[in-house]
């Protein structure tokens, strides 16, 4: 995981993004998939690790994103990738630290 969006009781959405080689690209955002406490928990988790800039190979703007260090991995259920590389119909299933 690389950021997420600010929510006032948690996150909104979360950016992800896979090590390909040396590079960590983007892969897309899911905003399902938790409830209030999950993401309160989230949250706090996050909040432990937030980065001035994002950890990406290459950089987006993504004007509401707080971006964090690369220390956490989200379990992420989807439908399909599209041609851009991005995650299709994502829903979120867990949280964990590397």
């Amino acid at each position: 995981m690389v950021g997420f969006i600010k929510d006032p009781s948690g996150v909104a959405a979360l950016y992800l993004g896979k090590k390909k080689g040396r590079d960590l690209v983007y892969m897309g955002k899911v905003g399902t998939g938790w409830s209030r406490t999950t993401s309160r928990k989230i949250r706090d988790a996050l909040d432990s690790v937030v980065s001035p800039k994002s950890r990406l190979s290459k950089q987006l703007k993504k004007p509401k994103a707080t971006w964090v260090e690369p220390k956490f991995v989200a379990e992420i259920e989807y439908r399909d990738i599209t041609s851009e590389g991005l995650l299709r119909a994502s829903s979120f299933k867990g949280l964990s630290r590397k």
